[in-house]
């Protein structure tokens, strides 16, 4: 038998993942949307009150994001000072970089689905391999002020869309993909997929939806995901 032979087929050919607690992550378990609106002196209840507004069916994510950003736009807020914010405060997750790199060198079709803004991915991980990237989007003016924006339709219940999509247009089933999240907006992808994995899950339900669950810790990283 050759070794090509002997070599077991892979179950998996996509892997998807989360961005803010999954990617990246803060000291205090902050995301970028609370940064931000930290740094421009917004009231810290808004935030929650407008989660909770979203999950009552009074406004939709669309209109979520148009409050945060407006609110933002409204401040003052400059692309150098939420790169500075995102740059001081966030980073990548242990192992990230190399557990990304690593999966790509071995060919698999790679994504980001993730209610994050493009700007995080940009400041901390600008060599990216991801081959498809959902996120929220910000764009500024010549003098570096927020000019417009755009929501993404694939956060929250919409990952489980953007997989779909996704698979569609790799030709690659969705039991042969894999999603790595920490939160309940992750719960659409986990349940969907062939592989759902668990990085330091903030909640027992997202735990329960993994088949793999990998802690944050210092003698753990996303390298546990390589095996």
């Amino acid at each position: 038998m050759t070794a090509a032979q002997a070599a077991p087929a892979r179950a998996i050919d996509l892997v998807a993942f989360d961005v803010d607690g999954t990617l990246v992550t803060h000291a205090a378990g902050k995301v970028v949307w609370q940064l931000i609106a930290e740094r421009t002196g917004c009231d810290p209840t808004l935030g929650r009150t407008r989660y909770a507004r979203y999950l009552k069916g009074e406004i939709t994510y669309a209109e979520w994001v148009d409050l945060d950003v407006g609110d933002w736009a409204a401040r003052g807020a400059t692309r150098e000072a939420m790169e500075s914010a995102i740059r001081e405060e966030l980073g990548l997750s242990p192992g990230a970089r190399a557990v990304v790199q690593e999966l790509k060198a071995r060919g698999y079709h790679l994504a980001v689905i993730s209610g994050t803004i493009d700007l995080v991915l940009s400041v901390l991980f600008p060599d990216h391999p991801f081959d498809h990237v959902f996120t929220n989007r910000v764009h500024f003016d010549a003098v570096g002020h927020i000019a417009t924006w755009e929501a993404t339709p694939y956060d929250m219940d919409g990952k489980e869309a953007a997989l779909r999509l996704l698979a569609a247009r790799t030709g690659t089933p969705l039991g042969r993909c894999a999603f790595i999240g920490d939160h309940t907006n992750d719960l659409s992808a986990l349940r969907l997929v062939g592989l759902p994995v668990a990085y330091d899950p903030k909640d027992e339900v997202v735990r329960a939806a993994a088949r793999v669950v990998i802690p944050a810790g210092r003698l753990t990283d996303l390298l546990g995901l390589l095996p």
